[in-house]
């Protein structure tokens, strides 16, 4: 029994020790817009959003933008209203 005692304990000091390492590991990355910042200083921060439309608003926008990739085409949708929204 001592034996499994003594095996447990150690188990669960190696577990705490990896949980330790893992956390400080994790603090270390960056995250977010910090990794967007990183990877392309001066630019604007990036939020990632994801919104549900009808496959056939889709496939209108897609053939209205003569866009092949739905991201492009909702890219230029969205661009081409916050370009013309101050018009109104």
């Amino acid at each position: 029994m001592k034996l499994i005692n003594a095996i447990r304990m150690i188990e669960e000091r190696d577990r705490i020790k990896k949980k330790a390492e893992k956390e400080k590991q994790r603090q270390k990355m960056p995250f977010g817009n910090q990794f967007v910042n990183m990877q392309n200083p001066g630019q604007k921060k990036l939020v990632n959003v994801q919104s549900i439309f009808p496959k056939e608003d889709i496939l209108a926008l897609k053939m209205r933008t003569k866009e092949v990739r739905i991201r492009e085409a909702l890219y230029k949708a969205v661009h081409f209203y916050l370009k013309n929204a101050n018009a109104d």
